[in-house]
């Protein structure tokens, strides 16, 4: 189950250098992106009118991308402008051209309706060279559905148990407290607070944590975690904090559907420059990179065991409050996406 209608990380931007033309899927489409004299990141389909060859193996050429199978040279905007040996260029001769963006460190790539790609629909992110924060990112693929990994981050109360050596070491809270969940236009918000909590990678002092969350299409996680003196939680009613935490980190990640059975997995981690030096930083990485590993090897395993009977029919408890309703707007998006053209048609007739 695909939106189209959406940006889609392809990738960060440090990766889309200057000259360089790298491969991309998305939702089982192979993109093929480069960029322009300008800067700006330019995406093809990944198939040449002509031959179909990848042009991913293609060269960048100025503001163009020739394909290097039998020399056709195609303009940013997909027009063929060049047929070696043909002065006459078919109309017909042109590549699809998929909208694109940059916003924080990721190149963004809209996989729908050209006619639709609202940039102001790109989900804010903070740059890796932001000098307010101290960030370190990676990424990582798997075997598995993105849907699955969508809900393994809309319920952290998996942190109790598939991470209690790292991300939820002495924090039983996670898979004991029940998160406040609120319907977005796009997705969800998650918001919760957990009293006496040790912050451990930094200084073991006890706080009150006030964790919140938007979770977006397609699976865009953007994660504050604050800090709070004991006691905060209650003098507040569990209420969302106003006042500035003493220490604030920052979680950023993004889940792209490369084909129905494998993902990418892009995560950034870090807090305020003045929150965390480069040791700390390094630390807190080493943990939640162990972490995602650990996520990694239970999602793919379970992606095994579902792909062995996927008539089987989960058992919901209190815990996929936030998967439901996060699966419910994807439902409602696709719906929308599948019935557009049928009530177009049923106008024109």
């Amino acid at each position: 189950m695909w939106v189209r209608n959406a940006w889609y990380v392809a990738g960060w931007s440090h990766e889309l250098a200057a000259g360089k033309v790298i491969a991309r899927s998305i939702i089982n489409e192979p993109l093929a992106l480069y960029r322009t004299q300008d800067g700006t990141a330019v995406a093809f389909e990944d198939r040449c009118c002509h031959r179909f060859a990848p042009l991913s193996k293609g060269r960048v050429e100025q503001d163009d991308l020739r394909c290097m199978y039998h020399g056709l040279k195609f303009a940013p905007d997909g027009r063929c402008i060049e047929i070696p040996g043909q002065a006459l260029i078919p109309q017909s001769a042109a590549v699809r051209r998929y909208p694109t963006a940059e916003s924080g460190s990721w190149v963004w790539v809209w996989m729908g309706d050209a006619a639709q790609a609202d940039p102001t629909l790109v989900p804010p992110s903070i740059a890796l060279s932001d000098p307010g924060h101290r960030l370190k990112a990676g990424q990582m693929d798997y075997e598995a559905d993105y849907q699955l990994i969508d809900d393994n981050l809309l319920d952290l109360s998996h942190l109790s148990y598939a991470h209690e050596k790292t991300l939820g070491l002495g924090s039983p809270e996670w898979a004991n407290e029940r998160p406040r969940i609120t319907r977005l236009d796009r997705g969800v918000r998650v918001e919760r607070w957990l009293r006496n909590q040790v912050r451990g990678y930094v200084r073991n002092e006890t706080y009150d944590m006030w964790n919140a969350y938007d979770f977006l299409v397609p699976g865009i996680f953007l994660m504050r975690t604050a800090w709070y003196a004991p006691g905060t939680a209650d003098r507040l009613q569990l209420k969302p904090p106003t006042e500035p935490p003493v220490f604030l980190r920052c979680d950023e990640q993004a889940v792209t559907p490369t084909t129905a059975r494998t993902s990418r997995y892009f995560f950034a981690t870090g807090a305020r420059s003045g929150d965390i030096d480069p040791q700390q930083l390094e630390r807190m990485y080493g943990v939640v990179a162990a972490a995602f590993a650990e996520d990694k090897d239970i999602i793919e395993a379970q992606q095994i065991v579902i792909d062995r009977d996927p008539t089987r029919r989960m058992l919901p408890t209190s815990f996929d409050a936030g998967p439901t309703q996060f699966r419910r707007v994807l439902e409602e998006m696709v719906a929308r996406e599948t019935q557009a053209p049928q009530r177009a048609m049923a106008v024109a007739e």
